[in-house]
């Protein structure tokens, strides 16, 4: 199987050559597809993630989130570990490493309900992830097990299978512009 550095080098490439219009459209889409989602509107609180580099965007996300009176909050990493922040305003961030648009400190999040949107750089129809290579999202949700997870993403992305770790934590949802898979845990039925 062809390694994950591998993928992630092709399937970056392949995002980032997306044009401004196309990832508007297909952002666009996959936006009501998360924001029609039974998970988002039942859903008090959004984790989610702030898009960089081509990423899904999630600012419309966000804005609809607030005007469901929904709590966001956006993550902020320092070294190895990330939390995230609740934030009302996208004044409340600034850019931080890497230039990732972080939240200010003020509103620790507590982490113990809610669906989380993630990021990822491919994934495949079982839904496994190959992120950036740092853990952040596996260590966030290990250490978060009441949250629910959504990982959004461009069809480009999916692939028909990847490699995975015994660590690697799968989302329960993927948003393309597309499709929305799911995969149903233990003593769950298809509806």
């Amino acid at each position: 199987m062809v390694k994950k550095e591998e993928i992630r080098k092709k399937v970056l490439s392949l995002r980032e050559a997306m044009e401004k219009g196309e990832w508007d459209q297909k952002t666009r889409n996959i936006t009501k597809r998360v924001t029609s989602h039974p998970l988002f509107l039942q859903a008090e609180e959004i984790y989610c993630y702030m898009d960089f580099r081509g990423e899904v965007g999630t600012r419309r996300i966000i804005e609809k989130a607030w005007e469901m009176n929904k709590k966001v909050a956006i993550p902020k990493t320092v070294g190895k570990t990330m939390e995230f922040y609740y934030i009302s305003s996208f004044r409340e961030t600034h850019p931080g490493r890497f230039g990732i648009l972080e939240p200010d400190e003020r509103r620790p999040a507590s982490g113990e309900e809610g669906l989380i949107l993630m990021p990822g750089v491919a994934f495949d129809h079982e839904l496994h992830r190959i992120g950036y290579g740092g853990g952040f999202y596996d260590r966030y949700l290990e250490a978060h097990t009441g949250l629910l997870s959504m990982a959004l993403a461009f069809e480009c992305q999916v692939l028909p299978a990847i490699p995975q770790e015994e660590y690697d934590i799968r989302p329960r949802v993927l948003v393309t512009e597309m499709r929305i898979e799911t995969r149903y845990m233990e003593g769950e039925k298809e509806e």
